[in-house]
């Protein structure tokens, strides 16, 4: 007597086998893998539009190509227990047919691949796509390498804009440019959402992202603690480039000659907004950030960034601006000391009327000039910068004294009380959360008392494991206790209970109702109350 289970399963495969030869049209299908087919490869070449492939934890030593198809392809315990393996030989997963948003890879590790051989070039050692546009969720790309985009290599012109979230690029290897991701010629460009690129490695240039002739969206993400052994640790903009970093942190990257965190040049353009830029190391200049877009007609914008701890052993520690053409807004930032043996916090080197202007800044340079910038080329209002009358600065309503930071030592850029720096930016600027005229800095008064709504543990983005921290600081004797009441109020009723986990899990896997403010971008709390924040934002 045959069992149950087995006639079960029987049935099953002939459901699939008939729905698979049915042709386009029929009702989508979930494809097991191994219980359906042996391989993930197997499953996509019988998978039809719509289809989902689910794949069971293991490794998976072989090479994938979506093939065009508008399928999803995901793991079914996520990326930790989920490997797909390549070769040196080829990409790990190639998608290059035209595939849409429609196409997905989620919950996956990629690694051990060596690109794809394009004129002599390996490109893409984990991730090979060209002129695709799929959505890549919850993967790690790790130990991949190749000569261009050893994580992931991005080529030609997308039919739409091409999306990576919760994705960490990680420890792969460029023997040219881009150790974690190359994207370009592609003017629709990627949007990235949660991404962590981190000890990533270029022998020539970019150890993290290199950006060409290409336009890119990061939201909320981390390039943390990439090298290269020539220019651009973490990033380099170049050729008519065009992005915009919100909430991202660009810290610990290092590269030998110049640029360690972020180089923006040839025609590109960059705006940070909120975003942290610390602890680079720049060979000789540019430590944090260096600007060389060679076009006056293009503005590179900065707005409620911190930048310090950065280095470079000649010039431009946190931010280096060289001879060509430029035209630099920067609105509400600070910059705080550079790393102890670097000779100049800003230089900027461009000889042009008014190419750089701050706006309610801060500079400081401890023990070093805070601002060196040849006569006329730089304007500043309403701003505080320590040896003003000596930095080549055209002043406004500036100020030149301490602005009395919470904590410079633990890098609590946040103003302390008494701060001459508190309520005297420029009144034409919005008015800041509790409605008070707009400070001269990024962080303001309480510094520490910014935050993003739902972050608890401030980790920069509102996540699950933010909601997990709630429940057991509520719940669990012993646990931690969050650093930012306010940002674990989720509610905003001024009170923490069990409500703010589930309006957090609400908002993160159900309605996707958003959070009250603020959200996503650093902010004070608009709503009185008793609650304590004392971790900084950004």
């Amino acid at each position: 007597m045959r069992s149950c289970g087995l006639e079960m399963a029987r049935m099953r495969g002939i459901w699939l086998i008939l729905t698979l030869s049915a042709g386009p049209g029929v009702l989508a299908v979930d494809i097991f893998v191994p219980a359906d087919v042996p391989t993930i490869s197997g499953a996509i070449s019988i998978a039809v539009d719509g289809d989902q492939i689910i794949v069971s934890p293991g490794t998976w030593n072989e090479a994938i190509d979506l093939a065009g198809k508008e399928i999803v392809i995901r793991s079914l315990d996520g990326p930790d227990v989920t490997i797909i393996s390549g070769t040196l030989d080829n990409p790990v997963v190639r998608i290059n047919s035209g595939e849409t948003e429609l196409t997905g890879l989620e919950g996956f590790t990629i690694r051990g691949g060596g690109g794809i051989l394009l004129n002599g070039v390996r490109k893409g050692g984990g991730i090979y796509i060209n002129d695709a546009s799929p959505r890549i969720t919850n993967c790690i790309i790790e130990e991949n390498q190749a000569t261009v985009g050893a994580g992931i290599a991005i080529d030609g012109g997308n039919p739409s804009t091409l999306v990576l979230e919760q994705v960490v690029v990680r420890m792969n290897t460029a023997l040219d440019s881009g150790g974690g991701i190359a994207l370009t010629g592609s003017s629709t460009g990627i949007s990235m959402t949660e991404c962590t690129l981190e000890q990533n490695h270029a022998n020539i240039v970019a150890g993290g992202l290199y950006c060409e002739a290409s336009s890119i969206e990061l939201q909320s993400c981390l390039i943390l603690d990439n090298t290269s052994d020539l220019l651009g640790g973490g990033i380099w903009l170049y050729s008519q480039s065009e992005a915009v970093f919100q909430d991202c942190e660009i810290s610990g990257n290092t590269t030998v000659v110049t640029g360690g965190g972020l180089i923006v040049s040839d025609f590109s353009r960059v705006t940070l907004d909120h975003c942290l830029v610390r602890n680079n190391v720049g060979g000789t200049s540019g430590g944090g950030m260096l600007i060389d877009s060679g076009d006056s007609g293009v503005t590179q914008v900065l707005r409620f960034c911190v930048f310090h701890g950065n280095s470079a052993n000649s010039s431009g520690a946190n931010l280096g601006v060289s001879v060509n053409q430029a035209d630099i807004y920067l609105e509400r930032c600070t910059f705080g000391p550079p790393a102890a043996s670097s000779p100049l916090n800003i230089t900027i080197n461009n000889s042009n009327p008014e190419v750089v202007v701050f706006d309610s800044c801060i500079v400081v340079g401890g023990s070093i000039q805070a601002i060196q910038a040849q006569p006329g080329s730089t304007v500043a209002s309403y701003s505080c910068i320590e040896g003003l009358a000596n930095s080549g600065v055209n002043p406004i309503a500036c100020i030149d004294e301490d602005p009395l930071f919470i904590d410079l030592a633990a890098g609590n850029l946040g103003l302390g009380a008494g701060s001459g720096c508190i309520d005297t930016g420029n009144p034409v600027l919005p008015a800041d959360a509790d409605g008070s005229p707009a400070d001269m800095g990024a962080l303001g008064p309480d510094g520490v008392g910014y935050f993003r709504r739902g972050d608890a543990d401030a980790s920069s983005t509102a996540n699950l494991a933010d909601a997990v921290q709630i429940l057991a600081m509520l719940f669990i004797p012993g646990s931690d206790v969050v650093g930012c009441e306010d940002a674990a109020d989720c509610n905003d009723d001024g009170t923490l209970n069990i409500t703010d986990a589930v309006l957090l899990l609400d908002y993160l896997f159900v309605t996707g109702t958003p959070l009250p403010e603020p959200v996503g971008a650093c902010g004070g709390d608009p709503t009185a109350d008793s609650l304590d924040c004392s971790s900084a934002c950004p």
